[in-house]
């Protein structure tokens, strides 16, 4: 399988849009928390916010992405959220189930963010970016708003694959805490190591977060492992 992917700038993706809105003709900006739908004869009128402010409409866009009653697992710990230290939207899951709309949770994992100043990139492959006429838009441009940055590969490696493999009866994904079902096919590093047992390694990928940060994304490593077993895996891959 051949799929394109870009690796952005988060920081500067989130500035970037946040100026074009800030400076959109009558476009007003209210920056709060949604806790219920207002619903009349059957049709969506409004709304209300978590600080008690409500807003009429005749249409309301609901972008609520991974927090309608998000689940964060890590090992035997589970916590609220959409993404680390951002809390989920129980109060709009409950208000969208009172008025007759469906909801469900679909699993889906996120991999380590690891410090690029504690990486040996000299034991590690380089993978640059392609810079021909591959892009991901359709407008006739040529123009490149960021730096390319490179990329890195290293491998997992049998000793890492024991210390996972001692963990996976604290894994949420083989214990039956996790219950619900993913909607693609992006398996964990437990996953792997248990779909594939004759494999002695598996790829991983180092992606920069943006130009400006140390983070990195390691691709490939996504686990809903207990900490201690994550970081005594990592520690043991070559490289980390």
């Amino acid at each position: 399988m051949w799929s394109p992917r870009a690796q952005c700038d988060r920081n500067k993706f989130i500035g970037a849009w946040r100026e074009v809105l800030e400076n959109t003709p009558n476009l007003h900006i209210w920056q709060d928390t949604v806790k219920e739908l207002l619903v009349e004869n059957g049709e969506v009128t409004g709304l209300i916010t978590m600080w008690g402010v409500t807003f009429h409409a005749k249409c309301i866009v609901l972008t609520a992405g991974t927090f309608l009653n998000g689940l964060m697992h890590v090992g035997k710990n589970m916590l609220p959220g959409g993404r680390m230290a951002e809390p989920a939207s129980y109060e709009l899951t409950e208000s969208i189930a009172r008025h007759g709309i469906s909801y469900g949770r679909m699993k889906t994992g996120t991999p380590v963010r690891i410090d690029g100043r504690s990486v040996h990139y000299e034991l590690m492959d380089t993978q640059d970016g392609e810079a021909d006429f591959h892009k991901f838009s359709f407008m006739d441009t040529n123009v490149r708003h960021l730096k390319q940055l490179q990329c890195w590969t290293c491998f997992t490696n049998p000793e890492v694959h024991s210390i996972l493999r001692e963990g996976l009866s604290e894994s949420p994904l083989f214990n039956g805490q996790i219950q619900s079902i993913g909607p693609r096919y992006c398996p964990s590093i437990e996953t792997k190591i248990v779909t594939f047992p004759d494999k002695e390694q598996h790829q991983l990928f180092l992606e920069p977060e943006g130009e400006t940060t140390q983070e990195l994304y390691l691709n490939g490593f996504s686990s809903s492992l207990p900490m201690n077993i994550q970081i005594e895996a990592l520690k043991k891959s070559s490289g980390i």
